[in-house]
């Protein structure tokens, strides 16, 4: 039986291989390419033209410092590599890149610096034409784009990034371009992307309502006698403030389309449902929410948004509340998608549950059949089981309530395994639920002794080999079904 068993299993196996590999082939999903990212700090995928780009430049080292970038390098224009100073303006340069074949059906990537269509920009050229352009937003926040090249797969084509305007020029635009994370994808959208992580240490992307967020706090402005831990990176959003609880308020962030399967957060603070809380709001509607413990810990949470992607939702951060931990605390905001690898990786587990579930029923149908002809015990092991009892008893070693099985193997002469053995396959129970049986018939005879009636309960059972109050409720309770107190008054 079980030989056909183990065959039946293997070949579910092989089923489950064949259907997890038919999946994940199947799938119309072609991985994403990052063109460049910059992160190998060289241009050896770019041709380098004019002196504004000289290599990738790590963003920690620029002041005014990059927002919202990707990785520790980006492609930014500048003069001087040594000292990381920067010199907008000064100079002028192009990268172009290497030809490539269009072979996805998106080209995404970050941009900031200067809003100038031709001069501070990133072309898409095809045929020595620009067919796709962006800028960024006159500012150092790298923004996301996204151009549908689903037109154009299978041509050629090249990527310029220009810095072509000069400080002198009577231009409202900064005159430098900043690049980073060019990727070639089937996708709309990434597959994790930081909806606000509070690292520009300003609530610029919210609508700030009330006076209880004045700005996202670090460890060292936060207000006595909170501490908070559990954030992310320097800053988080934080509505507790120099007058305390008292203040409310509320951030509420830009609407979105929700084009992720879920939403992870950090959140931390007061736990008063409705009032101190997060909320992930789909067309005025709450859909979810979430609030804190009652403490300066951030945990994190997630909300499965699946059921409303493609339509319009906005979160808020709610602080509605002035008494004892009336105030929010959250972090790290982030969207994000189910990988194909974890929805086969779920496909298996569930294969490998079933095939678990039909061993065990098998198992058990087994196990029943050898229950109704159970099998006859020897009269010397019998005879063995009460000797070792009767040791026990009339030794009344049972009343220590540190004794072992060592010691009693010694003061019987029965070995540990010997002892174990017996009372499992005879008793069908355990040694130390035996002695606590002796326990239980000590402290049951002792109660209703009357010499023992100035005595508290607990003190006959430390007597009778109990070692504390908890545990002797415990056996006591899962050995007659009562308390010891029920059984008291039905004596």
């Amino acid at each position: 039986m079980l030989k056909l068993l183990f065959k039946f299993i293997f070949r579910l196996k092989i089923l489950a291989i064949i259907l997890i590999s038919f999946y994940t082939c199947s799938s119309p999903e072609r991985p994403d390419i990052v063109f460049d990212d910059f992160e190998h700090e060289t241009y050896k995928h770019w041709n380098i033209q004019g002196s504004s780009f000289i290599t990738p430049i790590s963003k920690d080292s620029l002041k005014p410092k990059i927002e919202n970038g990707h990785g520790k390098f980006t492609a930014a224009s500048f003069l001087d590599n040594d000292t990381a100073n920067w010199y907008p303006g000064k100079n002028q340069g192009k990268l172009i890149s290497k030809p490539f074949i269009i072979d996805r059906n998106f080209i995404q990537f970050l941009i900031g610096g200067g809003q100038h269509e031709t001069r501070e920009c990133i072309n898409l050229m095809v045929n020595n034409k620009v067919v796709k352009f962006a800028t960024g937003k006159n500012n150092n926040t790298l923004s996301s784009v996204l151009w549908d090249v689903s037109t154009l797969q299978g041509k050629e084509a090249v990527i310029e990034i220009v810095d072509a305007l000069s400080n002198t020029d009577e231009d409202d635009s900064l005159d430098y371009v900043i690049v980073d994370h060019i990727v070639f994808t089937d996708n709309i959208h990434e597959k994790e992307l930081v909806f606000e992580n509070f690292e520009s240490g300003t609530y610029n992307n919210w609508t700030v309502d009330g006076d209880a967020f004045e700005m996202p706090r670090n460890r060292t402005n936060v207000y006595y006698p909170i501490s908070a831990n559990g954030f992310n990176g320097n800053y988080f959003a934080f509505s507790f403030g120099d007058t305390h609880d008292v203040k409310k308020g509320k951030l509420t962030s830009a609407s979105f389309t929700i084009n992720h399967d879920y939403v992870k957060f950090l959140v931390g603070g007061g736990g008063h449902k409705g009032r101190t809380c997060i909320n992930f709001v789909v067309n005025d509607s709450t859909v979810f929410s979430a609030e804190g413990l009652n403490d300066g810990q951030m945990r994190p949470k997630q909300w499965d948004v699946r059921a409303f992607k493609g339509e319009m939702a906005r979160i808020e951060i709610v602080d509605d509340y002035s008494e004892g931990w009336g105030h929010i605390m959250v972090d790290d905001i982030i969207f994000y998608d189910e990988t194909p690898f974890f929805k086969s990786a779920m496909f298996f587990v569930i294969i490998l549950f079933g095939l678990l579930a039909i061993f065990v029923v098998i198992r058990k149908i087994n196990f029943k059949k050898k229950e109704k002809t159970p099998k006859k015990i020897d009269k010397e092991i019998l005879e063995k089981l009460e000797v070792l009892k009767l040791n026990i008893a009339n030794t009344e070693c049972y009343k220590n309530p540190s004794i072992t099985i060592k010691e009693i193997s010694t003061q019987t002469g029965f070995k540990i395994d010997e002892i174990n053995e017996l009372f499992e396959t005879v008793d069908k129970t355990s040694f130390v639920h035996y002695l606590n049986t002796l326990r239980v018939k000590a402290f049951k005879e002792e109660l209703k002794d009357p010499l023992n009636k100035a005595y508290t309960m607990i003190s006959i059972a430390e007597k009778c080999g109990f070692s504390s109050k908890t545990s002797f409720y415990r056996v006591f309770k899962s050995i007659t079904n009562m308390t010891p107190s029920e059984y008291k008054k039905s004596i």
